[in-house]
């Protein structure tokens, strides 16, 4: 798919406008769990703009994904990491179209991730045994099969779920954001308080800092947030971003620190 030029405005500021799109970007992502049981999730993850010239209403990327490191060894070393892992990786490559402050409105590749899952549960069915390794094959058939409930799982991907909010974010101090860090749980809400640059500047850089919003889950007692994001100076990826966030639910303390850093920007028809 050919790059295009996109002047539609997307975030919170009505002067916000994209500048071409550039080339596909390669980012480091590791986030680190911080429980009983320290756990920290590597991998490599290439973003691209690309154009649809059946729709031009929404912006769209595809996102593709290397394996998933756990604790530094490969996903097959944990059985059950290993399972998820081969579940998961069906998604990719992705394709999303994304809506008003870069939320995913749909998956614009579903059938093809249909077609691999259908190859994918037969290898798996074969693969693993037990209620367990079943039920949670079942389950994932019962979301990709599901084009709704496929958006909202992936809306919950920690590193989807931050970084084009944030590539698209507005230049409002004060805000209400959603970020997936609870694995297994609904987006938590956040009051944030936000700084960024004058729009042109170089770095452009947002900072946000805040607290657990009062429309949070009740089983959510406390939050905080602290996240700094560097875009680059064209604006279509992020730079760097370092994040943490720590959350009480009941008498869990949940810390988790999410790093993504560009790696390289390669060039069209790099030869």
């Amino acid at each position: 798919m050919a790059f295009f030029s996109f002047k539609k405005p997307l975030a919170d500021s009505p002067g916000w406008q994209l500048t071409p799109a550039q080339p596909p970007c390669i980012h480091a992502v590791t986030i680190v769990f911080e429980t009983a049981q320290p756990q920290t999730v590597r991998y490599n993850a290439t973003v691209q703009r690309m154009s649809n010239p059946k729709d031009t209403s929404q912006v769209f990327f595809s996102i593709t994904r290397t394996d998933i490191l756990i604790n530094s060894s490969p996903a097959d070393d944990y059985l059950a990491g290993d399972l998820a892992a081969q579940c998961g990786s069906v998604v990719y490559p992705l394709q999303v179209k994304l809506e008003h402050g870069g939320r995913i409105a749909a998956v614009a590749n579903y059938k093809e991730i249909l077609q691999r899952w259908t190859v994918k549960k037969e290898k798996l069915e074969q693969y693993y045994s037990g209620e367990i390794a079943e039920s949670y094959i079942q389950h994932t058939d019962a979301t990709l099969r599901d084009a709704e409930a496929l958006r909202k799982t992936l809306s919950g991907d920690i590193f989807l779920g931050m970084y084009f909010p944030l590539l698209f974010a507005s230049y409002k101090t004060q805000r209400e954001m959603e970020y997936p860090v609870v694995p297994f749980s609904a987006p938590v809400t956040f009051d944030i308080q936000q700084e960024r640059t004058p729009f042109g500047s170089i770095p452009d850089v947002i900072t946000q800092k805040g607290i657990l919003s009062a429309g949070a889950l009740p089983a959510y007692s406390r939050g905080l947030i602290d996240v700094t994001c560097t875009l680059t100076p064209t604006r279509n990826y992020v730079q760097q971003l370092k994040g943490k966030w720590e959350i009480n639910e009941g008498t869990q303390q949940h810390q988790i620190s999410v790093s993504i850093v560009c790696l390289e920007e390669h060039t069209v028809n790099k030869k």
